[in-house]
């Protein structure tokens, strides 16, 4: 299957734009921190608007007036508003302006023109919030429409836009639908930055608790920016400008034409518990759609977030990682029933998707393609479900380019037997492959017997009806994966990782733990110069910190040496304590070697300016109590354990009143 280029949507979006230009009369200025209220069925516009009883009665006043930090802009519940809604004016750091709602009854409705692209528009204007609106543009005529519009031109960095409790329905462009590429600028909500002389991008920008339904094309595409062009990608004016800060949160959408939410031009954005109930649902066919997605987006994170009933098998998957993307993660998200597939990852040309991880997901009952990976580079799959019933014909994968790998992943198929092309240039590793496979791939670890999920298949419509992909005790998948660095430290109910070694699939089972003890017990501490009373180190006696071991002055070493080699997960540490002293350079090494030469591993590091030379340290340094401190990590194998410090804030001698390493043999 030919996956066709999305990024024609982008050239196209900068080029049929109709620009809805500033009204010729002259605007209103005022002083700030002022309400206005605006009441369409017993306001008068000749009112000072400063008062529920002298509200103003159709949008002429407010998109008049130049708004400044502190206004609040309050119209009466139950009413109804024709036309565009463009306010002027920007707030102000710590005072946006906001637009609000008052009284009671059903949200204030704004129903879009037949003259203007958009319902509700910002241009050049920061520090908005946006609440509690009914906004649609439900007309005939075929016409570019979208239900809110935020644009951007050589302005500079755009702060702080918020959009909470929204209703945004019911816009239908009537466009034909001739291609891949038409009326994908049409729908809910889209933010747009263009211009060549300013670099220009978002910055503060909250999605949140909005009901998105029923329209034509998108249901939330931010951002197309004219600021992306990097080393062997073009499109745009100038070079690549992320938007930042960017959350799109709980929000609800359903019946949408075609993509749900669209995360480009974004530096790190956060996309989390959204749930889409059908998308593709009117592309006739021709066009190419997702569930959620990133395009021209760096270390955009998709968690917690439900995709179901895509209605088209062009795309059609409810994730995708698309070109010109970096380190794109999808985690703990459920896709199910959806016609095109769970996840895509795609490269065109040299405009790779790199290094994409796809963690602790469920797929359930997805059809046609599981997976469609098309010249990925890097790109990591582990510790994911995937579920397909009987009845159900879905192959594994679609295309399968690129590198990649699979590890600890559980593939469950009841469908009907086909043949699966597993990648020539992918690795397996501790995967479960149960069911109706024709094939398996390579994977020297592999298990292809049943992973005894609680109630396999039984998930419904909301991420807490999943329990049944819970292992039950006895399974073959506990305690059989590999052990993955960085993994997020949770499955997904957000049990720790790892109780015992790493399960297989998203559920780390707790009987699958062994009891962690203090290896460390009773072991003998030397030190890089002189270590008075060594024996305290390892006494299990945590107070009172005046039962210290003393060491010399400036950076110093603490070494254990545990009598043989231990999967150690944790370390804590007690140092002498009084109320508020921090020990700088705190550094913890594992090693196989006692001089520490090789196979060394920093399981924590608080030295921010390397002064030590192991390495900037990331870690926060921390106050001294009696509780001690706690370092988690994940199984490694070691004999020994080395702890650096270099004085405290209080004085340049080092103290160490107990270090404990809990492990296993």
């Amino acid at each position: 299957m030919f996956i066709h280029v999305k990024r024609g949507l982008y050239a196209m979006l900068a080029c049929i734009l109709v620009m809805t230009v500033l009204p010729v009369s002259v605007a209103k200025v005022h002083a700030q921190n002022t309400t206005y209220y605006v009441d369409s069925v017993s306001g008068n516009d000749g009112n000072n608007g400063l008062s529920g009883v002298s509200a103003w009665k159709t949008l002429a006043n407010v998109n008049e007036t130049v708004f400044g930090p502190g206004d609040r802009i309050l119209f009466k519940a139950g009413g109804v508003w024709n036309g565009e809604l463009w306010p002027k004016g920007s707030g102000a750091s710590g005072n946006p302006i906001v637009i609000d709602m008052y009284g009671t009854g059903s949200k204030p409705a704004f129903v879009g023109s037949q003259t203007s692209n958009q319902t509700l528009k910002l241009s050049n204007q920061e520090y908005w919030e946006i609440n509690n609106l009914d906004i649609s543009a439900n007309y005939s005529d075929s016409f570019t429409r979208r239900g809110i519009f935020i644009h951007a031109n050589d302005y500079g960095t755009v702060d702080h836009l918020y959009f909470r409790n929204l209703v945004i329905h019911d816009v239908w462009p009537n466009i034909p639908h001739t291609n891949n590429n038409t009326a994908k600028d049409t729908g809910g909500m889209f933010f747009h930055i263009e211009g060549g002389t300013t670099v220009t991008k978002f910055n503060d920008i909250l999605i949140e608790n909005n009901t998105i339904r029923d329209l034509d094309r998108e249901a939330i595409t931010l951002t197309w920016t004219s600021w992306s062009n990097r080393a062997g990608e073009t499109g745009g004016q100038g070079p690549w400008t992320g938007s930042t800060n960017v959350v799109i949160r709980n929000n609800f959408m359903s019946n949408i034409g075609g993509d749900g939410i669209v995360a480009q031009g974004l530096q790190s954005p956060l996309i989390e518990y959204n749930t889409i109930d059908g998308f593709g649902s009117r592309n006739y066919n021709v066009s190419y759609n997702a569930g959620m997605w990133a395009y021209s987006a760096d270390d955009a994170v998709f968690q917690f977030n439900e995709a179901y009933n895509g209605k088209t098998t062009k795309d059609g998957m409810a994730w995708d990682a698309d070109a010109r993307t970096n380190r794109t993660l999808f985690q703990y998200n459920y896709s199910h029933d959806n016609e095109g597939g769970a996840m895509l990852f795609i490269s065109y040309g040299t405009e790779y998707s790199r290094d994409a991880v796809f963690r602790y997901n469920i797929s359930q009952n997805d059809r046609n393609y599981l997976i469609t990976a098309t010249n990925p580079i890097n790109a990591s799959l582990y510790n994911n479900v995937f579920y397909v019933k009987s009845g159900i014909t879905a192959r594994m994968f679609n295309t399968n380019s690129g590198t990649a790998s699979f590890k600890n992943n559980i593939f469950y198929y009841m469908g009907n037997t086909t043949t699966n092309s597993w990648g020539a240039s992918y690795t397996y590793s501790n995967n479960t492959f149960f069911g109706n496979f024709s094939s398996t791939p390579n994977d020297p670890l592999k298990l292809t017997t049943d992973p005894m999920f609680a109630s396999p298949g039984s998930g419904g419509i909301g991420r807490n009806t999943l329990a049944g992909y819970q292992l039950q005790s006895g399974s073959p998948s506990i305690n059989s994966g590999v052990a993955i660095a960085g993994n997020g430290g949770r499955d997904f109910w957000g049990n720790t990782l790892y109780a015992g070694s790493p399960d297989r699939g998203v559920h780390e089972h707790p009987a699958g733990a062994v009891a962690l003890t203090n290896v460390a017990a009773g072991k003998t501490a030397t030190s890089s110069s002189f270590i008075n009373n060594p024996e305290r180190v390892t006494d299990g006696v945590t107070s009172p910190a005046s039962s210290y071991a003393g060491l010399d002055q400036g950076l110093q070493w603490t070494q254990i040496d545990l009598g043989a080699v231990y999967n150690v997960s944790a370390v804590k540490l007690w140092r002498y304590y009084d109320g508020g002293r921090t020990y700088k350079d705190v550094i913890v090494q594992l090693s196989n070697v006692s001089d520490f030469a090789s196979g060394v591993m920093t399981v924590f590091n608080n030295d921010a300016n390397n002064s030590a030379v192991f390495g900037a340290g990331t870690d926060a340094e921390y106050a001294e109590t009696a509780s001690g401190k706690s370092i988690s990590f994940a199984p490694a194998q070691a004999r020994y354990v080395r702890v650096w410090s270099n004085g405290s804030s209080v004085n340049a001698w080092n103290h160490l009143v107990e270090a404990q390493v809990m492990g296993t043999p």
